[in-house]
């Protein structure tokens, strides 16, 4: 009798709305490797994710996400069905629990300790404060009043965050006592949010006025720099992303010095990280937003892809079951990946031009946000998630790249009815 062949594993704890995890699967199930994912209700997962993983046969089991304790016994027990070769996450609210729980198993990953340390504004501003020239002027404040007083030492207007959260919620820029009092009191009362305790404390920053970018890093080591769009104040909503980044020369240096700069302070030099810079009002000089422990969201590895061949996912992934990534890239192209907001308030009739919008010219993809279909009713709440869908591009220059994402989107027609919130709401 043949010996019984166990299959090499990579556990995933959650999954994103924005793709990371089905790339990342795709390209396991082609290394021989079988992804399973852990989720702490896996019967609530958006419809498109829980459907993208049953058509690539990929388990989502049930586990509270939020336990290490509760992952880690998992885990444990999925090593005794196989050969547990990774852990890990993709997902911005529990790249901690995975770094955790593969430290703990003596797998490869992050340092834990680094990653907890993106969880949070305020750690990862204090890592980072040893490296003059990263933050902008910042503290961290438990009350209206410390906020109020921040404010008026920095000088307005200053930017206003939730120390947890991500996708600009709750981010606010203030140019006034009173903003930065109302936006504070309404960060202590959330609570919690997607299942995750927020912490009733706010960071308080300067306002670094210039144009903002992004920097996708692999084991501390810049690959390429992405351009943002993002909208008007007071919200800091990302409209869209521009990769790679139409910049050279000094400006390229200062960004590169700068990310990998932050990454090293915050010790995040195994893996992906995903850093947000902001230039300075003379362009001469930049600080850091945020720095995040995972891979970029919002697309931009497929820009990535899109505009060199390379695959971030893919990179992540090799690094995670043992291989050497190769950190070469050059892009011969420009990708642009352009969102379509929802109505303020609205129920959610129809969406037409799809079809026409897939067939234009330069265009790789035409997307919904999950959950975004006919019937929805939504109120926009001042973040990410008030997008509807992306369209990505590519040209041979940035013009042409975000002119046909652009033009794409304009096929995009949402047609929404007004909405009673008296009604009640989904």
């Amino acid at each position: 009798m043949a010996p019984r062949e166990f299959p090499r594993i990579v556990v995933f704890v959650e999954s994103p709305l924005t793709g990371a995890g089905q790339d990342c699967a795709k390209f396991l199930l082609e290394q021989g490797v079988t992804p399973l994912v852990l989720a702490a209700s896996p019967d609530s997962m958006a419809p498109s994710l829980r459907r993208d993983f049953a058509d690539l046969n990929v388990e989502i089991r049930s586990c509270d996400t939020h336990s290490v304790d509760a992952v880690l016994a998992a885990c444990r027990k999925i090593a005794a069905e196989g050969e547990l070769i990774g852990v890990t996450s993709v997902y911005e609210y529990y790249c901690d629990i995975g770094a955790e729980v593969a430290s703990r198993l003596g797998l490869a990953g992050p340092d834990p300790a680094a990653v907890t340390a993106c969880r949070s504004k305020a750690s990862m501003r204090r890592a980072m404060a040893g490296t003059p020239g990263l933050n902008p002027l910042f503290q961290v404040c438990a009350s209206p009043g410390e906020a109020v007083a921040a404010a008026a030492e920095f000088g307005f207007p200053v930017v206003v965050k939730p120390l947890d959260l991500t996708g600009s919620l709750w981010v606010r820029r203030c140019d006034s006592a009173d903003q930065v009092t109302a936006i504070t009191e309404e960060i202590m009362r959330i609570g919690e949010y997607l299942g995750q305790k927020v912490t009733p404390q706010v960071v308080v920053e300067e306002c670094v006025p210039g144009d903002e970018y992004s920097a996708e890093v692999v084991h501390g080591r810049v690959l390429g720099l992405t351009e943002k769009i993002c909208s008007e104040p007071p919200f800091f909503l990302e409209m869209g992303h521009i990769f790679p980044a139409p910049v050279s020369g000094a400006r390229e240096r200062l960004l590169l010095e700068k990310a990998e700069q932050a990454v090293k302070a915050i010790g995040v030099i195994w893996g992906p990280a995903h850093v947000e810079l902001k230039l300075t009002a003379d362009g001469e000089d930049a600080r850091v937003i945020e720095v995040n422990g995972r891979i970029a969201g919002d697309r931009i590895p497929e820009l990535v892809r899109v505009t060199s061949g390379v695959d971030m996912c893919r990179l992540h992934m090799t690094a995670l079951i043992g291989g050497i990534p190769d950190l070469t890239l050059d892009c011969d192209r420009t990708a642009v990946v352009h969102f379509l907001m929802s109505a303020p308030l609205g129920r959610l009739d129809a969406i037409d031009g799809v079809a026409e919008a897939e067939s234009m010219e330069g265009v790789h993809e035409v997307h919904m946000r999950p959950g975004v279909q006919p019937g929805m009713v939504y109120r926009a709440n001042g973040s990410n998630r008030d997008r509807a869908a992306w369209v990505i591009a590519e040209g041979a220059d940035r013009d042409e790249a975000l002119s046909r994402a652009r033009a794409a989107g304009e096929k995009l027609i949402f047609s929404w009815s007004p909405f009673d919130e008296s009604e009640g709401r989904s």
